[in-house]
């Protein structure tokens, strides 16, 4: 974002947005003083139709489709400052602020998809008969949906620990990092698992096993990937000062 002739001109992009391919203004974070880090960011609020936004196309992409993730692109595109939400040196705490909530809602989403596929696989391997017995019988598979509720009670421990420090008023930056973490690679293993013990069945689009497996996969990305949240936790591990 550079200052011209007493207005903002912004000109960058950005891929993986979330509901891009329907927004109508756009929380923009841009760049207003080269080399000053956080401090320079600012935020502007900028509808969609402004001379100078690019909408890309919709991202094809393995399942979320409702998210509509797309990307936006600016070519010269003149705002007022009067557009600005957060000024610079407060832009990037507020989107800081925003990513902890956004990291707790990802891992509660992860909780209840997987909870529902640990119903799902329950339900079928109760009735699915297999060498005069229920599928349910086999230690195999009984062993494998507990470890799949073991992960579930810890996924909604972590999160109901960071919700809680959130409603509190605490901060929520570590608690929030690894409840996404946990919750996000919890779910993507365990549903697989779950898909396991129900055999082929599990791939059938009639279960709703699949599209959560891709969900669950698509968590491991959203507001952070994995290794993100592993930077924030090992931060606080080995580098805080006691």
């Amino acid at each position: 974002a550079e200052r011209r002739d007493g207005t903002w001109v912004l000109n960058g992009g950005k891929a993986w947005i979330t509901n891009a391919n329907h927004a109508d203004v756009l929380s923009v974070y841009a760049q207003t003083e080269p080399g000053s880090g956080a401090r320079g960011i600012a935020c502007f609020l900028v509808p969609a139709d402004t001379p100078g936004v690019e909408r890309g196309p919709a991202s094809d992409i393995l399942g979320g489709r409702a998210l509509g993730v797309g990307r936006f692109g600016f070519r010269d595109c003149r705002v007022e400052d009067d557009a600005i939400l957060h000024a610079p040196g407060a832009a990037f705490r507020a989107a800081m602020g925003g990513i902890d909530l956004a990291r707790m809602a990802v891992a509660a989403m992860c909780c209840g998809s997987l909870a529902r596929a640990i119903e799902v696989a329950v339900d079928y391997v109760r009735q699915r008969p297999a060498f005069g017995h229920p599928v349910a019988d086999l230690q195999a598979v009984r062993f494998m949906l507990a470890d799949c509720a073991t992960d579930l009670e810890a996924a909604r421990a972590l999160t109901t620990a960071a919700a809680t420090a959130a409603e509190a008023g605490n901060p929520t930056t570590l608690s929030a990092a690894h409840a996404k973490k946990f919750a996000s690679v919890a779910a993507h293993r365990r549903i697989t698992d779950c898909m396991q013990v129900m055999g082929a069945a599990g791939l059938l689009r009639e279960y709703p096993l699949a599209r959560h497996l891709a969900g669950a996969k698509i968590a491991q990305y959203l507001d952070g990937a994995t290794e993100v949240q592993n930077v924030v936790i090992a931060r606080d591990l080995i580098d805080r000062r006691d």
